[in-house]
């Protein structure tokens, strides 16, 4: 995930409240079902808290339909906290959520073979099946930036070509082993150009690789298709500091956000693909006021130019906010969570009253 060391203005925070907030120039949005999912963070308190009781989050428990655990908190990394699986599997059925499973361990390995990513994540999903739940989908982190030659510096790194090949194999361990998983990509969006016309502020990956992410993108739905599988969504990881920058790091080339999106949301349209958005910030030296204000700023500024997500996704993966609970409480995640749940479901039009859940 992004980290960067950038520091935007406080005033920027409240740019849209300034602005007129919502109302300032809002597109126009034809109504449709969308969903709202959480995910919070590995590295801070731990989860398990939450799916012991679920007074402290009810109203974001009975309002959200997706929970998205890390795949490492099922796989004992000593690093993230670890989750209890028959305690959130019990709380997530209760609640009729979801379960999603991120998973980024594509490692390429030092000798002549290379590690099995499926058995990895089978590893990371199986734990959840075995206490009597399902994960409904796995959300993959940047497979491609972990393998490909020019980011990858390993010896063993393989050109675009190759990891789409890689990555058929990988959908097709999966789908053999879950028919009923939901396979989708995660890019970490700034840190490539989108395409030749629409820079990223960072855009170090497009200048490692050669290629755009529209270019990865159409040679993994291609690989893909060939081989009769396809990508059931796409999620950007573009926190709201990024959206907000008008020009690169480097400061030689504009910075679009709203075009980037827009131009991605109709090529996943088009192609019947899941358009997932995770919605969150960078604290930076802002901290959890930072996290909040910012995410609650991305909710309308994501309305008013006609970004429209089938799932939005609040999630961190920061040691800010350093705890989850009680919703109640100013500056928890959940906190967070359901005052931009309450945004989304106010300024986001669907077909009928009431929320998805």
């Amino acid at each position: 995930m992004l980290s960067r060391p950038t520091f935007l203005p406080m005033a920027l925070i409240f740019f849209g409240a300034a602005a007129g907030g919502e109302a300032a120039e809002t597109a126009a949005l034809a109504p449709k079902p969308y969903e709202i999912g959480v995910a919070p963070s590995h590295i801070t308190i731990s989860p398990n808290p939450l799916f012991e009781s679920d007074a402290a989050w009810a109203s974001v428990a009975d309002g959200v339909d997706l929970y998205k655990y890390y795949g490492v908190q099922t796989a004992g990394a000593p690093w993230a906290t670890a989750i209890d699986c028959k305690s959130f599997v019990a709380c997530m059925k209760k609640h009729g959520i979801r379960i999603g499973c991120e998973f980024g361990d594509f490692h390429l390995g030092a000798g002549p073979s290379r590690p099995d990513p499926a058995e990895a994540a089978i590893r990371q999903i199986q734990p959840v099946f075995d206490a009597g739940g399902e994960v409904a989908s796995i959300h993959l982190d940047g497979p491609e930036r972990r393998m490909i030659r020019g980011i990858n510096p390993s010896a063993n790194a393989l050109s675009l070509d190759e990891v789409a090949a890689a990555m058929v194999d990988f959908w097709r361990k999966i789908r053999t082993a879950y028919p009923r998983i939901q396979i989708g990509l995660i890019t970490n969006l700034p840190n490539w150009d989108y395409s030749d016309d629409l820079a990223g502020y960072n855009g170090h990956y497009t200048d490692q690789s050669g290629a755009t992410y529209l270019h990865v993108l159409e040679t993994f739905h291609k690989a893909l298709a060939e081989s009769g599988e396809r990508i059931d969504f796409v999620e950007v990881d573009y926190p709201c500091n990024y959206y907000l920058e008008t020009q690169t790091r480097k400061k030689d080339a504009p910075v679009d956000g709203k075009r980037i999106f827009l131009r991605l949301q109709e090529w996943l349209a088009q192609r019947h693909i899941g358009f997932h958005m995770i919605v969150n910030a960078e604290p930076r030296n802002l901290g959890a006021q930072g996290f909040h204000d910012l995410t609650l700023e991305y909710v309308r500024r994501l309305r008013r130019d006609g970004v429209f997500p089938d799932v939005f996704i609040i999630q961190s993966w920061y040691k800010e906010p350093a705890d989850n609970l009680p919703e109640t409480a100013p500056l928890t995640f959940m906190n967070t969570a359901a005052d931009a749940m309450r945004l989304i479901r106010r300024l986001y039009p669907t077909p009928i009253s009431g929320t998805s859940h």
